[in-house]
């Protein structure tokens, strides 16, 4: 019988079948009441086998149930037999899901010791393929909370990863964490990521690409002055072509920087303005002048406009979009890129 519904699963025929297995309704979460006497309650090895069937064969939204379900349930499993399952699991996919359910109880519960397990794995298993999933596990969660407290290792040394896959993983758990948990309001997972990027920017295993991605995507609105400073001391060094990219990003990242420290940045990216001959530095420099100043950046652009003819068509642009009145960032942004469509933008 198991093996039956299991295949009707792995076909997406499930309808009243979820309650034949054990599994709660898409509708129904872990606080829902207990089953009626006589109702069988599913393992964890039956939830688990059934997740490893979904993956392989199901839709696409039955996988989305699947993974949400175990990670629903996952604060009402103990521990142990959580940790055990995800120890003995050897497949990425369900690495994956196992980590993602150590990473919900720890959300859940604050219970910060259930990452112990996927952050060993993250740093030791001999295939690559199970450390990138053990830290994907914990994509949009307090991840970055939790490994501080936990003291044994965090995203600035996962970035040292020499498969690019897993340093793939450590950026985009910090972007979604920063965008969907804090919604970039938080310090202490900005100022990760931008430790990380810097990190990312040498080393055996240098990825230059990757840092420029984290430095230019995250928030940088709550960051402290510290921070600002190590930024901004970047922009010092010799302007190595091959570099650019990254040090467009870091110039976007001080766009955004809080406005306490606004005055010393629009300083130093106007005088970077005149001494970088990058065009695509010069453009970053450009939109992070008018986010940190916005309607107060005209007489800056003005000023400017001599320096690089090339340029003049972009600066018209941002003043025609600052003639709006727009006042919200994002806003303003997309109009300026509606004025001139066919203009590279930093991201």
């Amino acid at each position: 019988m198991q093996r039956r519904v299991l295949g009707l699963l792995a076909m997406g025929l499930i309808g009243p079948l979820w309650f034949g297995i054990g599994l709660a309704a898409p509708e129904q979460s872990v606080a829902t009441p207990p089953p009626p006497i006589g109702q069988k309650v599913c393992s964890l090895a039956d939830q688990l086998q059934t997740l490893r069937v979904g993956l392989l064969r199901g839709s696409p939204s039955l996988k989305k149930f699947l993974r949400r379900h175990l990670r629903e349930r996952a604060p009402a499993i103990p521990e142990a037999e959580l940790r055990a399952a995800f120890e003995r699991e050897h497949d990425p996919a369900m690495v994956e899901e196992l980590s993602g359910a150590l990473a919900a109880r720890m959300a859940r519960l604050g219970a910060p010791e259930a990452l112990r397990a996927p952050l060993s794995r993250a740093m030791s298993d001999s295939d690559p393929a199970a450390r990138a999933a053990a830290v994907r596990g914990l994509r949009g969660t307090g991840s970055v909370e939790a490994m501080a407290k936990l003291g044994v290792v965090d995203y600035t040394r996962l970035i040292h990863d020499p498969a690019p896959m897993v340093r793939q993983a450590v950026v985009q758990n910090l972007l979604t964490e920063s965008a969907e948990v804090y919604f970039g309001h938080d310090r202490a997972v900005s100022e990760q990521a931008i430790a990380v990027a810097l990190a990312a920017r040498s080393g055996p295993a240098a990825d230059p690409a990757l840092a420029a991605k984290l430095l230019s995507e995250v928030s940088t609105e709550s960051v402290g002055s510290q921070v600002v400073a190590e930024l901004l001391s970047l922009l010092d060094g010799p302007a190595d072509a091959s570099l650019v990219a990254l040090r467009a990003s870091i110039v976007t990242a001080l766009g955004g920087v809080p406005s306490a420290e606004s005055a010393r940045v629009v300083t130093r990216l106007t005088d970077l303005y005149r001494q970088d001959a990058s065009r695509e530095v010069r453009r970053a420099v450009l939109q992070a002048l008018v986010r940190l100043e916005m309607a107060r950046a005209v007489p800056l652009l003005d000023a400017l406009r001599s320096v690089d003819a090339g340029l003049t068509a972009e600066i018209d642009a941002w003043q025609r979009a600052l003639q709006s009145g727009l006042q919200e960032w994002t806003l303003l942004l997309r109009e300026k890129q509606r004025l001139a469509p066919e203009t590279p933008q930093p991201h």
